[in-house]
């Protein structure tokens, strides 16, 4: 969100999807979704959530399915589309993937997350494709990499990218 927050503020038009946390003093229950553009959030998945099982959450699959659409419409108005993330949850939904494969196949810088362990599936055909460059997040790493994601994204845009 850093990045995203740092892109607006150059005057970058950045809209996709967030898929947050939900957690409580407990620990973590679940995941919201949030698409960027108009700030609407719904539950992606929750440990009373019923629905397909990923780990001890329940997709709802009907919010990704609404939430992914309309982050597909905003798509001819953004310059940057963020994806977070591309996983097992929410490559249940088939409006998610389209999603995906609409923004991937489109002219726009994507920055997206992508589930680190899988490497079959959606989630493995992404990670194969020729114009993906894959940056690893790690604690140490993770400060240094927000302002390297942002100088790759303004080079990019500079060499032609819509």
């Amino acid at each position: 969100m850093r990045v995203v927050e740092s892109l607006r503020k150059k005057g970058f038009r950045v809209g996709g999807l967030y898929c947050p946390e939900i957690r409580s003093s407990s620990g973590r229950l679940g995941f919201k979704v949030i698409e960027l553009t108009s700030g609407e959030e719904r539950i992606l998945a929750h440990v009373r959530q019923k629905g397909p099982r990923v780990s001890k959450y329940g997709v709802n699959l009907q919010n990704l399915e609404e939430i992914s659409r309309r982050a597909l419409e905003t798509l001819p108005s953004l310059q940057v589309v963020i994806i977070d993330e591309i996983g097992p949850m929410e490559v249940l939904s088939p409006a998610f993937c389209q999603f995906v494969r609409t923004a991937l196949e489109s002219p726009k810088i994507v920055l997206a997350a992508l589930h680190q362990k899988t490497q079959v599936g959606f989630i493995g055909e992404v990670k194969r494709l020729p114009n993906v460059t894959i940056l690893e997040v790690t604690p140490e790493k993770r400060e240094e990499l927000v302002g390297e994601v942002e100088r790759r994204i303004e080079e990019l845009f500079e060499q032609g990218h819509k």
